[in-house]
């Protein structure tokens, strides 16, 4: 289990900025980067998960770890040398830690426990000394009765203030029928809370992704489970659903009357108080796309503004396919869509990657004393992370330019922890990061991408030498010009500061 860490207070502002470079046409410079790498240390079978938490005010890193009976954090210097660690266990109670985040200069505990076949959810909230401010705050207490089925409690964290979204669902056969929300802010103070019903007339709701804007609005994004491509085009594919005060709803659906949607993913632009939303268009259940769609939509209201529909041209095509201009392809497989950052113009920067998990089955034989030989079957799981695709797209849904990062990750039995990308962004440029080799653990290579762009390549430090494998999709950016990865390597955990 990964943990996501918590982000900093002016991350919307970074945004502005490079947007504003982009549309300005500011002249790039050359970037150096100082790299720091903490000591080992060896991963114990207790350790469940960990999370970056981010800098405290002192400039010193703080690690959260979960272990099974105890929760801790290290302070790392700048240079990513051990200081000193506090534990956070919560004391004669049995509990379990749900997240552990960071805002602004406090940080949050949130955990469950049970207590006379009661079941509570609570948050004690920490200074930037790591001492306990105030007492635990109950969020929410329950006692669940015979043939209940609830979700477990999840929390999601606005952007750069601290707004945190608290939610679960019940359960009815098998499928999302209600859902239940609460709203904390800074005092730990729920200031929004909702019951919600959700559609049932021909739409079976799965979370897709759930988020709390910088103003502590709640919105939850459902595909529906019922919804056949083929049939269905004018039916609902997706849902938008934005709880409100006084317990009420707004709904906003999302379809297409031509083609079917996949990969439906937003971003938040808190500066225009709306969510930019984006899904790749795909013909009938065939898995290939074919161009995409993109919406924004009032996070007050759940208005639609723009709802354009983009199909590639062939030339797109043949771009992100990577191949001869005499060898035109027609099917692309639908990417993944990671991230969707606004631009200060009402655009957005769209960033997906290829991916694919096939399932392979092998004979093998092997020797048994009382039986003699045996031939059994085994399956193999491999995992394929590949080229990454970007668009810097209009506020009218059109885009200004594209361009794809070539790479190329297959490996197996691992779930693909070393593979995807890690993002950083400047003022104005992103820089991918990620491996080049999975399996050989070769070199951590950097794309610099310009506000026009074009792309950069450049090799950061040979993994093997430095005796690190990161996982650049668990990386945090953690400053204006900083990021920090993680890294398994020999049962050794280890952390990755790059700063440019």
């Amino acid at each position: 289990m990964i943990i996501e860490g918590a982000m900093w207070r002016s991350a919307h502002v970074i945004w502005l900025i490079i947007i504003g470079l982009m549309l300005t046409g500011l002249p790039s410079k050359a970037l150096a980067q100082d790299i720091s790498i903490s000591e080992p240390q060896k991963i114990s079978t207790e350790l469940i998960g960990y999370s970056i938490l981010g800098r405290n005010k002192n400039g010193d890193v703080l690690i959260y770890k979960k272990y099974r009976f105890r929760d801790e954090i290290d302070i790392l210097d700048k240079n990513m040398e051990f200081k000193r660690r506090k534990e956070f266990s919560v004391k004669n109670s049995d509990y379990e830690t749900v997240e552990f985040y960071k805002s602004g200069d406090y940080l949050f505990h949130f955990y469950t426990y049970r207590e006379n076949k009661m079941s509570y959810l609570a948050v004690q909230q920490y200074n930037g000394d790591l001492d306990k401010k105030n007492e635990p705050v109950l969020i929410d207490s329950s006692s669940q009765r015979l043939g209940e089925n609830f979700s477990e409690w999840k929390i999601a964290k606005a952007k750069t203030t601290p707004y945190y979204l608290v939610y679960k669902y019940e359960l009815s056969n098998g499928r999302i029928d209600k859902l239940f929300c609460r709203v904390m802010d800074e005092s730990t103070r729920i200031i929004q809370q909702n019951d919600i019903n959700l559609p049932d007339d021909q739409f079976s709701p799965i979370l897709v992704k759930e988020a709390v804007s910088d103003d502590g609005i709640p919105l939850f994004l459902f595909s529906n489970d019922d919804f056949n491509c083929k049939k269905e085009k004018t039916g609902v594919q997706y849902l938008y659903v934005f709880p409100k005060g006084n317990n009420s709803v707004v709904y906003t659906e999302i379809s297409d009357e031509n083609y079917c949607l996949d990969e439906m993913n937003f971003g938040l632009d808190n500066a225009h108080h709306s969510i930019v939303s984006i899904g790749f268009l795909k013909e009938d259940n065939k898995d290939y796309m074919v161009g995409y769609l993109y919406s924004t939509i009032d996070i007050l209201t759940g208005t639609k503004g723009t709802n354009f529909h983009y199909i590639f041209p062939q030339q797109t095509l043949d771009e992100i396919a990577g191949l001869a201009k005499e060898k035109a392809i027609s099917n692309l497989p639908v990417y993944q869509i990671g991230t969707i950052i606004p631009r200060v113009d009402g655009g957005a920067l769209l960033v997906a990657e290829f991916y694919d998990k096939t399932v392979e089955s092998y004979e093998f034989t092997n020797y048994d004393p009382y039986v003699g030989y045996r031939t059994s079957t085994r399956q193999v799981e491999f995992y394929e992370y590949d080229d990454i695709l970007l668009f810097s797209i209009k506020p009218d849904g059109t885009p200004s330019w594209n361009n794809v990062i070539r790479k190329k990750q297959i490996s197996r039995e691992d779930n693909g922890v070393n593979s995807s990308y890690g993002v950083l962004t400047l003022k104005d440029r992103c820089i991918f990061i990620f491996n080049e080799d999975v399996e050989q653990n070769s070199n951590v290579l950097q794309y610099e991408m310009s506000f026009t762009g074009e792309l950069d390549r450049k090799s950061l430090f040979n993994a093997n030498q430095q005796e690190v494998q990161i996982r650049p999709g668990s990386a945090e950016q953690i400053a204006l010009n900083e990021i920090i990865i993680p890294s398994i390597y020999k049962k050794s955990l280890r952390f990755v500061r790059i700063k440019f």
